[in-house]
């Protein structure tokens, strides 16, 4: 079974998650709570550099996370992306809709 491994750090005025593994209806359960609460109470930012997997259900999960943040008026950043993720994102034809940097320094 794929294994979703994150690490978080906080930064100024955001909340940094790294993610490490696959993304997929397998492994987001716990991860999921996490991502809809914390996108209504900080900007966020996903480092998505070490994902290998990126499904359906993941992106699904993104796509609800980033919709709740618009709504709380903060953002969620889509930060150095894998070639995995990269092509599912762009799958969805919303790509140019997401807040995508290539470090923190972008996030504002």
């Amino acid at each position: 079974m794929d294994q979703l491994s994150i690490v978080e750090k906080d930064g100024a005025n955001y909340h940094l998650y790294e993610l490490e593994g696959a993304l997929n209806a397998y492994t987001l359960g716990e991860f999921q709570n996490t991502l809809y609460s914390a996108v209504l109470k900080n900007n966020i930012v996903l480092d998505m550099s070490k994902l290998i997997e990126l499904d359906a259900s993941g992106i699904g999960l993104l796509m609800a996370a980033f919709n709740d943040s618009e709504e709380a008026n903060h953002k969620l950043y889509f930060m150095s992306m894998s070639n995995e993720s990269e092509k599912a994102i762009a799958s969805t034809g919303f790509k140019s809709l997401f807040n995508i940097v290539n470090s923190v320094t972008e996030v504002h």
